[in-house]
């Protein structure tokens, strides 16, 4: 009666054991491999030489739930793809061969029922290497430097790899060390002037940003600060240049002055009498430069400056300059007259034949006087030539014809004829019915 109990309790062990074991099995079967709920990411730079990396994404699924990576290579749309030899890490390092494509990557997902792969989106089309920026315009401040006025920096010009993005940073420098510190908060494109900076110069440190690195330049350094608007003031009165005289051009210079622009000026012209007092302002003459005409002559002329800026005007006038009559130029001549100064050898002449000639100039008036002796005969005609000594020249004046002795005239030069003198390149000649070619000749010389 024993055995029954025995035989009940190896039966219903045997039951509990099968029926464990097709739970386990349902349980089994229920499961699945990793289902994707989220796609993979990639991070990083699309630029040669970047690190990319993948996320995973999500998954669902019995853990643990392990993950690899194959790294893909596809045309500049994301599509075309194919995968890269060797990229099977999490991270990937773009090359040369990406550069014109797009990356992505598949990410497997694998637990104790399977695998599952998942793919991220195509990055953005690789770049080739890029450059930090380099500065190739110094970048350079605008507005008026002074108290209670804004300045703007502009960002100069740039290379190295796009998008580049700026920053600033204001500067006060100064002007007798050059020695510049950070201006505190001054750190946008434009700066209103403060107190403090009178006195000082300005610059800014412009700072350029790309994917690659950032690079600074300073821009070029503002004017002296000045104090809170006011009129201009001059330190240096204007100067008139240039010749005084008929026909000729005057220029006036600004004079020195603080507190306005170099264009901010205008200019009067006045006559004065010859001790530059009793000044009148000459109607028209507004320019810096001044034609003087012959009303100047023997008067005074002065030019007013005035420099105007937003706060007010304030005038400067030049000291007065005296219009002279031009200088009129005198000189003195002398020529000896010889039969061996003659190109040709005169015929029939005797050593004794000589003329002299003597004459001034006064302007371009020229008072001569002409002597001779013991020529072969009464000279038919005496001229003046261009010539050095041992050449034939042009004749470009007549002073006789049947010339006396002693013949006298005055005549006009040109002048080309004037300075052919003044030079030593003309001689006097006389001519007789003997000697047609010339009798006598001699070289002018000036002598005062």
């Amino acid at each position: 009666m024993r055995r029954i109990p025995l035989l009940l309790v190896v039966i219903a062990g045997t039951l509990s054991l099968l029926a464990g074991s097709a739970f386990a099995a349902a349980v089994r079967t229920a499961a699945s491999p990793p289902v994707n709920s989220s796609l993979p990411t990639i991070s990083g730079t699309a630029q040669q030489g970047h690190t990319l990396t993948a996320s995973n994404g999500l998954w669902g699924g019995v853990t643990p739930i392990a993950y690899t990576y194959q790294w893909q290579r596809c045309n500049s749309s994301g599509s075309s793809c194919g995968s890269i030899n060797h990229a099977t890490n999490q991270n990937y390092v773009a090359s040369s061969g990406d550069v014109g494509r797009t990356i992505r990557v598949e990410v497997t997902a694998t637990n104790a029922d399977g695998k599952s792969q998942a793919l991220s989106t195509a990055t953005a089309v690789i770049a080739a290497l890029g450059n930090a920026p380099a500065n190739t315009k110094q970048p350079d401040p605008s507005g008026t430097p002074q108290e209670g006025r804004t300045v703007t920096v502009d960002n100069g010009s740039w290379s190295g790899t796009t998008p580049i993005t700026f920053s600033y940073q204001w500067q006060s420098c100064i002007p007798a060390t050059g020695v510049c510190t950070n201006i505190a908060g001054a750190t946008g494109s434009k700066y209103l002037i403060g107190a403090s900076q009178v006195g000082k110069r300005l610059r800014a440190t412009v700072t350029a940003t790309n994917s690659v690195g950032s690079t600074s330049a300073f821009s070029n350094v503002t004017t002296v600060v000045l104090a809170k608007a006011s009129a201009p003031v001059n330190t240096s009165l204007p100067v008139i240049s240039g010749t005084a005289s008929v026909g000729q051009t005057l220029t006036a210079s600004t004079g020195v002055w603080s507190g306005v622009a170099t264009n901010a000026f205008s200019y009067q012209w006045s006559r004065c009498n010859s001790n530059g007092s009793a000044c009148a302002n000459i109607s028209g003459a507004t320019g810096r430069s001044y034609g003087v005409g012959q009303a100047d002559l023997r008067l005074a002329l002065r030019v007013t400056v005035t420099a105007t800026n937003p706060t007010g005007s304030t005038s400067a006038t030049s000291a007065a300059v005296l219009i002279a009559p031009k200088p009129v130029l005198t000189a003195r001549f002398t020529a000896v007259l010889r039969p061996g100064q003659e190109v040709s050898r005169p015929k029939g002449t005797t050593t004794r034949a000589v003329g002299h000639f003597t004459a001034r100039v006064i302007g371009k008036t020229l008072t001569w006087t002409l002597t001779f002796s013991h020529l072969t005969g009464r000279p038919t005609i005496a001229r003046l030539r261009k010539g050095v000594r041992g050449t034939n020249g042009v004749a470009f004046k007549v002073l006789c014809r049947t010339c006396r002795s002693p013949s006298h005239g005055t005549l006009t030069l040109t002048a080309s004829q004037l300075d052919a003198m003044l030079h030593g390149r003309t001689y006097v000649n006389i001519y007789t019915t003997k000697n047609r070619r010339g009798e006598i000749r001699g070289q002018i010389n000036r002598v005062s």
